[in-house]
């Protein structure tokens, strides 16, 4: 290893990429709900991973780094267009194993409840959920994605669990009644 290196890494930008890609780009599509605008703030993540890996220090947490680059890249955007829009994770877009015997009108009206469900809950709230749920982080990871204290995350998450329940049991009382 040449000297002027001095930090040893096992990984580099295009294992990185090759790696997280498919995952960051359905994180931000769920983020901003928008194929396009995933695509473009996904090439702007890694962009900007690109830009800083130089700078990184050998022990970094890649994923966690990268989700966090994601998450402000996609809120950044989000202000600027001032759009909330985030959809569930991306299983709901497919009837889940368990339900194949269920009547389809029944499962796309639940899958509709969900996605309308985490529209209405506060963004911190959702990422938090969406990183512990859809891509399984640890506390520790989503505390460094959402850039809050560990300490937080397990209240950020109880928050979130509550807010969806409230916002799925108000909506699904409103299409019952239609």
């Amino acid at each position: 290893m040449a000297r002027a290196e001095t930090k040893e890494r096992t990984w580099s930008f295009d294992q990185i990429y090759d790696e997280y890609k498919t995952s960051i780009y359905n994180y931000v599509y769920h983020l901003v709900g928008d194929r396009e605008q995933a695509d473009d703030l996904t090439q702007d993540t890694f962009l900007k991973a690109f830009r800083a890996l130089p700078k990184m220090d050998s022990n970094l947490k890649v994923s966690a780094w990268l989700y966090r680059i994601a998450t402000n890249t996609a809120y950044d955007a989000l202000r600027r267009k001032k759009l909330i829009a985030w959809l569930p994770w991306q299983d709901l877009d497919h009837e889940p194993a368990d339900v194949e015997s269920a009547d389809p009108q029944e499962v796309y009206t639940t899958t509709e409840l969900v996605r309308a469900a985490l529209r209405r809950m506060p963004q911190q709230y959702r990422a938090a959920l969406l990183l512990y749920t859809q891509e399984g982080f640890s506390y520790s990871e989503i505390a460094q994605a959402l850039n809050i204290a560990e300490s937080g995350v397990k209240m950020y998450l109880s928050r979130a669990r509550q807010s969806f329940r409230e916002h799925y049991k108000a909506l699904e009382r409103g299409a019952g009644s239609k």
